[in-house]
């Protein structure tokens, strides 16, 4: 074969490749999505209590910040209101005992929330591993020719369960922490100051359009990122279990470019 030809047929493979294994080519993509509460199905009563203790404590943290704005100007007119040193000291170690009573609330609140949404995170993602593999392995043999590959299914076990432990353990937690971080502010302000409250309201639609368009370019981005991980992964399995064939006819180079160049096509087109 001539080296232009040899070149061609290098920079072709991965189009190949994809063609070949990616059976969502030439035809509709069917993707059934499923509701956000969905994925706690596999929920038994214990993952339940830890849900709802997380949730309340998830709460009460966000609370804290907006409450330690109100010390924070109590705080100040302490110093504004009183003009005897003694008086002043006495009035500060008052508001101080208060920073000290919620901070320590607040590092209660927000341990508890951490842990609980953690421990039934990995909890249900355990049962939803185990369950998948049961059912892999309950498919006939022409299952793992046809419409799957090993490379997939390893890389579904240790990867996919981890983004399904994200979006149900800690970010949960996270979420409703700083929601009610969010509408507790809102409450804060409108109640100590509604005129200035609303003039500072107009700088919220930009906030959500940016924040929107941040969220929807990173999603886009990992779920190609997922995708090619998942060919990838197929290749490199293919790969090792037939290193003497890829040895004689192809070389180490070679199949390191078909790599690169799935993720490149993945994420670049």
């Amino acid at each position: 074969m001539k080296p232009k030809e040899e070149s061609k047929s290098i920079n072709n493979a991965p189009q190949m490749y994809e063609k070949s294994n990616d059976p969502t080519k030439g035809k509709k993509e069917s993707i059934e999505s499923i509701r956000y509460h969905k994925l706690f199905a596999f929920a038994d009563s214990i993952d339940f209590v830890l849900m709802v203790l997380g949730t309340i404590t998830a709460i009460g943290g966000g609370i804290s910040m907006p409450l330690q704005t109100l010390i924070f100007g109590e705080l100040i007119d302490t110093f504004g209101g009183n003009t005897v040193n003694n008086a002043i000291v006495h009035e500060v170690s008052k508001v101080s005992l208060k920073y000290v009573y919620l901070a320590l609330g607040t590092g209660a609140a927000t341990f508890s929330h951490v842990v609980c949404w953690m421990v039934t995170g990995e909890r249900q993602a355990t049962r939803i591993r185990s369950l998948y593999l049961k059912t892999i392995l309950r498919q006939e043999v022409g299952f793992f020719d046809v419409e799957s590959k090993t490379g997939e299914i390893i890389e579904c076990l240790s990867t996919d369960t981890v983004i399904i432990q994200d979006a149900m353990g800690e970010k949960v937690g996270n979420f409703i922490q700083l929601i009610s971080t969010f509408f507790g502010g809102f409450a804060v302000a409108f109640s100590e100051g509604w005129l200035l409250f609303v003039v500072l309201l107009s700088s919220i639609p930009l906030l959500v359009i940016s924040a929107t368009f941040m969220i929807v370019v990173m999603a886009k981005l990992k779920s190609k990122g997922q995708s090619a991980y998942s060919l990838g992964a197929t290749v490199v399995e293919q790969t090792i279990s037939s290193i003497k064939i890829v040895s004689i006819c192809l070389s180490k180079h070679t199949t390191f470019i078909i790599y690169f160049r799935i993720f490149f096509l993945r994420y670049y087109t």
